[in-house]
């Protein structure tokens, strides 16, 4: 079987919006990190059984995404691009309010990866002569699921 590399920017992101939920496209994008290891716990396992071997086990998996880009608004009402609004919103949730949903692939894939998750806002900004910047960090919280793509 022939592989082939793929664009990082055929990737595609949305976020679950409303209780139904309408899974809404994160606009503005030019990079992304995904880090499927991020927050995973490893425990030591060793013991006189162990016959000086090392032994360990994973005791929780995590993951984190950071998703880089450009700050999108309507000109014409002054909101933000309906998907980084929503993350702003879930960056600001408390208790229940703080957990919500992402979901991402490649374009070439026929499955979502499903996370309920947490955001943090990253930096906000830029200078004289650049756009402004917008940015999340995204850590999954429970299990990773799956969603056949459209």
């Amino acid at each position: 079987m022939a592989t082939s590399k793929i664009a990082a920017r055929n990737y595609l992101f949305q976020v679950a919006v409303g209780a139904t939920p309408t899974w809404t496209s994160v606009a503005g994008l030019k990079s992304f990190s995904f880090n499927p290891g991020d927050h995973d716990s490893h425990t030591e396992a060793t013991d006189f059984d162990s016959q000086g071997q090392y032994e360990e086990v994973v005791l929780q998996r995590g993951g984190s995404l950071k998703l880089e880009g450009l700050r999108r608004i309507d000109k014409a009402t002054g909101l933000a691009d309906p998907g980084q609004a929503a993350l702003d919103a879930l960056a600001q949730g408390l208790a229940d309010a703080s957990v919500g949903q992402i979901r991402f692939r490649h374009q070439s894939e026929t499955q979502w990866r499903v996370w309920n998750c947490t955001a943090k806002s990253a930096e906000l900004g830029g200078d004289t002569n650049a756009l402004g910047k917008w940015g999340m960090e995204i850590a999954r919280t429970g299990a990773e699921t799956y969603m056949p793509a459209p």
